[in-house]
């Protein structure tokens, strides 16, 4: 999940001014790492795909890029756009539609980029794959593809949330999420659309005060759309997630970075 404060528009939680400016630098730094690894985007037509985080819009036209930016969620949109004009930040197109059929012309992008969309994709594998698919077909033959998500390398107290809001999810609408899992898995993804895929394992990236945050959320409402004995057995889950986050603080996953070219 990210939970970007600052930019967006969002509500601000319970964090004196310091906590909120140490959040969003480690955020930003966060961002700087992986957007490092797209190298210098000037002259290139990018796709940022499934996500409209100004933070991350803002680095790829730092870099250089014509940015377009594709997200399901109308209301999403509409914030980022507001939060683009606010901040001053120009060279995005935005555009409401579903990454697996967007609508956007075949062969339009040199450079399609995710960043934390595959975990969250209904589907499971095949979701996946259909996603991918559609990214290669948006862009130009020998332009690139590049990924990166959260992988179960290390133990992490994230992915143990991850795969609650996963069950969640699984039980509230019968979908199983893509999720967090090995390595190995999104690498063998890519070399089945891409060639030239190359990788490279991120270790984990801390926020300080993510804890607080997570904490001063409270429990996801989907648990309030369940029946009741399913809901206590969420409840008892996110009750126990949240102690483990008291002792250990808010442990974040490495990341895994996936780039390849398309046929």
């Amino acid at each position: 999940m990210a939970r970007e404060i600052i930019q967006g528009g969002q509500e601000v939680p319970p964090l004196t001014r310091r906590e909120l400016e140490d959040y969003h630098e480690d955020l930003i730094s966060f961002c700087d790492r992986h957007l490092s690894l797209l190298g210098d985007l000037r002259g290139l037509d990018v796709l940022y795909a499934g996500g409209v985080s100004p933070l991350w819009l803002e680095g790829l036209v730092e870099r250089g890029g014509s940015v377009t930016a594709l997200e399901l969620d109308l209301g999403r949109v509409l914030a980022a756009r507001e939060a683009l004009l606010r901040d001053g930040i120009e060279g995005v197109r935005l555009v409401a539609g579903d990454v697996r059929e967007p609508p956007l012309e075949p062969e339009s992008f040199d450079l399609a980029y995710s960043s934390g969309l595959f975990h969250e994709l209904d589907g499971g594998e095949r979701g996946a794959e259909e996603t991918l698919s559609a990214l290669v077909r948006l862009v130009r033959p020998g332009g690139r593809i590049a990924t990166d998500d959260f992988v179960d390398r290390v133990p992490a107290v994230q992915v143990e949330e991850e795969r609650l809001r996963a069950d969640l999810h699984r039980e509230l609408r019968g979908e199983t999420l893509y999720g967090v899992g090995p390595p190995e898995r999104l690498i063998r993804l890519h070399e089945r659309f891409l060639g030239d895929v190359r990788w490279r394992m991120l270790p984990p990236h801390p926020l300080r005060h993510l804890d607080r945050l997570v904490l001063s959320e409270g429990e996801p409402e989907e648990i309030l759309r369940l029946p009741p004995r399913n809901a206590a057995r969420f409840r008892r889950r996110w009750e126990e997630l949240c102690s483990r986050i008291r002792r250990e603080g808010y442990t974040r996953p490495a990341t895994l970075y996936v780039e390849g070219r398309v046929p």
